[in-house]
């Protein structure tokens, strides 16, 4: 009876040990993770191929591990199953095991994103903070629209996994021209493959641009990020610039004879329109002149310009003003010369359903050359019918011949 005893005592032991080997096993949870940030006692993970979660703020009081941490590297992370809601998640770490290092690539740095809108606030000087809107993009390039509140400047980056680079850079931009495909003699390389500290180059005013640090933690109205730090040195001064994986230059700071000027990004707006305000000009019969009208018209990435100004033009005439495009005309294309002479090529329609006398007529085409010269801040349109010269019953123009533009006298008409 007593070894019967003993016999189920051992059972209920032997039971009692393997449920709470089970429970200690369910206790913990491990996945993949890269390291984006090391803090005193904790670290920022971002997981990989896990659902639960995809990032991770890790604990390590009571965490083993026996290397050196640092941002980019690829770890196997073992926590305690207790997960606490936040942004991110808190979790308790449990074992860290080093697997690897993540590959840093320059794209990562710099990434293509349509439609989105980053603010920086300034520091050192009026035109310090900006916004940066895209205008064009394609799969490695982008045209960007950098708004001081001084000047608009166009830029256009080509970027690879190896090189960050700007191709085009132009000032005084305040209309859409696609400039993907132009470059210049004053190309940039801004960012460098190996991303590790001391990759070094020149560019090719003299300057030396390093790589100085590749996590670099930079505090912003964002958050705080760990950044790859560039300093380029030239006879002018020094600039610093930050670059955020997956976000893009986050600070950029210039110094010169104990003058810093900095620009930190504020915010980012993400699928957004880019509102702009655009005079259009049409003809008043009553009054025998004339007019503009103010009117707002959104952006879109790779927008064509011309078919959203068409629009707005035909939107303007259903808003008690003079028709200059009828529901039918339509622009075939519109572009901006060399010698800075504005291209419009209409179709047929925009003569057959005009319907008017020579004068107004004449003050039809004036409006065109007003509206589409004024937007490219250009003197002269170049009117065509189907790629021929512009020819009605009562107006004809030469091969080449230009309509000037016209704004004196010209006042708003609520």
């Amino acid at each position: 009876m007593k070894r019967k005893i003993k016999y189920i005592a051992a059972l209920l032991l032997l039971l009692f040990v393997l449920l709470a080997g089970c429970a200690g096993q369910d206790d913990t949870i491990t996945f993949s993770a890269e390291i984006e940030q090391v803090l005193e006692n904790s670290i920022l993970v971002e997981t990989i191929e896990f659902k639960e979660f995809d990032k991770a703020s890790v604990d390590l009081v009571e965490a083993e591990y026996d290397f050196e941490l640092a941002p980019g590297q690829i770890v196997e992370v073992t926590i305690r199953s207790e997960i606490k809601e936040s942004d991110p998640v808190q979790v308790s770490g449990v074992k860290l095991v080093l697997k690897g290092v993540a590959e840093r690539k320059v794209s990562d740095y710099f990434p293509i994103q349509d439609n989105v809108k980053y603010v920086y606030e300034g520091m050192g000087n009026e035109f310090a903070g900006f916004t940066v809107t895209v205008d064009y993009s394609s799969v490695n390039k982008v045209q960007q629209r950098v708004d001081n509140g001084g000047t608009v400047i166009a830029r256009v980056y080509e970027i690879t996994d190896e090189e960050l680079t700007r191709i085009f850079s132009m000032g005084e931009v305040y209309y859409r021209v696609n400039m993907l495909s132009q470059r210049d003699d004053a190309k940039e390389i801004m960012l460098m493959a190996p991303l590790v500290k001391g990759t070094t180059w020149t560019l090719e005013d003299g300057r030396q641009r390093t790589i100085t640090g590749i996590s670099t933690e930079v505090r912003t109205s964002l958050g705080t990020y760990p950044t790859i730090e560039v300093i380029t040195e030239g006879s002018n001064g020094t600039t610093v610039d930050y670059y955020a994986k997956d976000i893009g230059l986050v600070k950029t700071i210039f110094r010169s004879g104990g003058v810093e000027v900095s620009s930190t990004l504020r915010t980012i707006e993400e699928d957004v329109d880019r509102p702009e305000m655009i005079r259009f000009y049409y003809p008043d019969m009553q009054a025998d002149k004339i007019f503009y009208r103010e009117k707002e018209v959104a952006f879109r990435t790779n927008d064509d310009t011309s078919k959203i100004l068409e629009e707005a033009y035909k939107a303007l005439a259903k808003e008690n003003a003079g028709v200059v495009l009828s529901t039918d005309a339509a622009i075939k294309s519109l572009t901006l010369d060399e010698d800075t002479k504005v291209r419009l090529d209409l179709n047929k329609a925009f003569i057959t359903d005009m319907n008017a006398g020579a004068g107004y007529e004449s003050m039809i085409l004036q409006s065109i050359a007003n509206t589409f010269g004024s937007y490219y801040n250009s003197e002269e349109v170049v009117l065509t019918i189907e790629g021929e010269p512009y020819a009605s019953g009562h107006i004809e123009m030469k091969e080449g011949e230009s309509l000037p533009v016209k704004l004196d006298g010209i006042t708003e008409k609520s």
